[in-house]
């Protein structure tokens, strides 16, 4: 009896050996990380455990604008930007968990572009959960937390096998696997995540230094409810970060980076986003910065070839607002009133300070 116990459990334990030996090679075979930003990017947060005190959050409008090296010249920090495509207020929520477990956060800075806290659930872009999930450790317990709020138990499926939801394209497969096989996965290694022809490349620490300018008229990608200027979502997980950085002793700092005053023009009632974050700040002892309301245009001076297009900046305008942001954040650690640094609203903006952009309002 005890012998047949013992041949079934080897007989489970190959089973188990065979089908993890089976997603690994299709792993390898099929899909492509070494192009991914977000596998450099956590592979990095993990490499710098220990070091990290200042923590970016958000969205493309996160990792394309804020440049932790310049973050950390201005103000003597060591930043890191854990931005990443799409990143929802979930994927914030979970990436700040996994770096306050590795680091000694002091502050956080949460950028805010308005579409993500409108999205009514995770599970509506998946890919944006998958593209972290993918590339956390698997001794992480976020990492599975937040597998299981996007998409429940058959979310699971996609952790052992990558392929279900990214595939590389057949021609360029022999090129990823001699990639695998060298120097892929290089730390420091650049050479997979620069894109000439698409105007990108990976700076290091988060940050995507991008290339090009507006082709089009700067239409709005979505128009604010002003009765629901968050989704019920957006104010869930808003509300988790606030709580978990105000249990950790983490001062938490919210804001969105410059859109060109075209954009704010084309968007019908951006002002009741901006007064509801605002009212939120007040009520939860932080602050909420919006930089499309900056007054001192001569300073930020953005241009329409400071974007990239509708509403990124481009790695000049990134310059540009970052020196504007760590000028913010040191007049706010000096104890300034900085928010008499922007208009109170979005009328105020456009008819006194607008850029340059706004000349294409009409277009």
């Amino acid at each position: 009896m005890k012998a047949t116990f013992f041949r079934k459990l080897a007989a489970v334990v190959l089973f188990a050996a065979l089908t993890l030996a089976v997603l690994a090679a299709a792993n390898f075979l099929l899909v492509d990380d070494v192009h991914s930003y977000s596998r450099a990017m956590l592979q990095e947060l993990y490499a710098d455990a220990g070091k990290v005190d200042t923590l970016f959050l958000g969205s493309s409008h996160c990792y394309r604008s804020v440049d932790p090296a310049q973050v950390d010249a201005a103000l003597g920090t060591y930043s890191f930007n854990a931005g990443s495509s799409q990143q929802l207020p979930d994927g914030s929520y979970y990436m700040l968990r996994e770096a306050a477990a590795q680091n000694t956060l002091h502050t956080v800075y949460l950028e805010m572009f308005y579409t993500g806290y409108n999205q009514s659930a995770s599970k509506d872009v998946p890919l944006a959960c998958y593209l972290l999930t993918d590339h956390m450790r698997w001794t992480s317990p976020n990492r599975y937390a937040y597998q299981a709020e996007m998409g429940g138990l058959a979310a699971f499926a996609d952790l052992l096998l990558p392929a279900r939801h990214g595939v590389a394209s057949p021609g360029t497969l022999p090129a990823l696997w001699r990639a695998k096989l060298t120097d892929g996965y290089a730390p420091g290694n650049t050479a997979y995540l620069t894109y000439a022809d698409e105007g990108e490349s990976y700076r290091g620490r988060g940050f995507v230094y991008t290339s090009g300018t507006p082709q089009n008229a700067f239409h709005t990608l979505l128009d604010v409810d002003p009765d629901a200027p968050l989704s019920d979502f957006g104010w869930e997980y808003l509300r988790k970060t606030v709580d978990f950085c105000q249990q950790n002793g983490i001062r938490l700092v919210l804001f969105t980076a410059p859109l060109p005053s075209a954009y704010l023009y084309n968007t019908a009632n951006y002002q009741a986003y901006v007064d509801a974050l605002r009212d939120f700040a007040a009520e939860n002892n932080t602050v909420y910065w919006d930089f499309s309301l900056y007054k001192d245009i001569d300073t930020l001076n953005l241009l329409v070839e400071d974007f990239s297009d509708a509403h990124h900046l481009n790695g000049q305008g990134a310059g540009k607002f970052t020196a504007v942001l760590c000028d913010t954040i040191a007049r706010d650690n000096a104890g300034e009133d900085v928010a008499a640094l922007f208009f109170d609203s979005v009328a105020e903006k456009l008819a006194l300070a607008p850029d340059q952009s706004i000349v294409m309002a009409h277009l």
